[in-house]
């Protein structure tokens, strides 16, 4: 019997140390992203905040020359979601913010990059963080509550009356649903934009997200607003057929407000960003005063 206790001892100690190691290589990791963001933003002269919007206190990055100017907004995808297939990561912070290197290489008069909840900042100062808010819910209304107050309190930062919104990704259908219960947006842009999640978790035969709101349920809503999204011929995980579905949602003569661009060579996360100063420069649909 003491001989049991002592191996029961010997594996609690085991585990325990495994735990520790487990929490410091993600505490390493977390720091690491936290790192690359911050480097991002020293070189391409960005300030640093943590804004609270709704229930969340969100970062961003952001550079305002020259006030009263329209402000582009640019938001991030998803982040590191899952670990595995069905196991949901312990911090969404992306490895890769392309939303952020995008952001960047905007030459825009006012700029600036809103990451998504949960993302940089951490959970002592955002209690309401859980992994559904990286996961099935995603796109719940709290989390475009929190991006758009975030996006007002830019606003009056940068004096500015219009918005360009450009999300990548998941910060696609942020951009969408941001956009639908907005009158300040003047444009939009999705890189890798997912659209339409019902589309994309069929693709991928996965469970939908059943506490997120689907962009395309208010492609209506968006049609006036002129808007491009572009889709890597490379990108396996989000396909064209998610921002097809969009447009084909939108219908009616406003359709040609949306207009889907097809850009060879890139994948889902890789070449956005050093093609995003010519992507950037194509001129929106000019359908605004029809």
């Amino acid at each position: 019997m003491i001989l049991n206790n002592r191996n029961y001892l010997h594996q609690l100690c085991r585990w325990a140390g495994f735990a520790l190691l487990s929490t410091t290589i993600l505490s390493c990791t977390v720091k690491n992203m936290q790192t690359v963001a911050s480097d991002i933003s020293k070189k391409w002269r960005l300030t640093s905040a943590e804004i609270k919007g709704g229930k969340f206190v969100l970062r961003v990055y952001y550079r305002f020359d020259r006030a009263g100017a329209p402000l582009h907004i640019y938001l991030e995808g998803d982040g590191r979601s899952w670990l595995t297939p069905s196991r949901a990561s312990y911090n969404p912070t992306p490895s890769n913010p392309v939303g952020l290197l995008m952001a960047a290489r905007d030459n825009a008069a006012n700029v600036m990059y809103v990451a998504r909840p949960c993302q940089y900042v951490s959970f002592d100062k955002n209690p309401n963080c859980e992994y559904h808010y990286w996961t099935d819910k995603r796109f719940a209304p709290e989390i475009i509550k929190s991006v758009s107050k975030v996006i007002d309190r830019g606003k009056k930062m940068a004096k500015s009356n219009d918005l360009e919104i450009i999300g990548f990704s998941g910060g696609g259908a942020v951009a969408i649903l941001v956009a639908s219960q907005r009158k300040d947006v003047t444009g939009i842009r999705t890189v890798a934009g997912n659209l339409n999640h019902e589309v994309w978790a069929n693709h991928h035969k996965i469970d939908p997200l059943k506490g997120s709101l689907n962009p395309i349920n208010v492609a209506k809503k968006v049609t006036r607003i002129p808007q491009i999204h572009y889709v890597g011929l490379l990108d396996k995980n989000v396909t064209r057929r998610v921002a097809d579905s969009f447009k084909a949602r939108a219908g009616g003569q406003r359709a040609d407000c949306i207009q889907i661009k097809e850009v060879v060579g890139v994948s889902h996360t890789k070449g956005w960003a050093k093609l995003w100063p010519r992507l950037n420069k194509l001129k929106l649909p000019d359908c605004l005063s029809d």
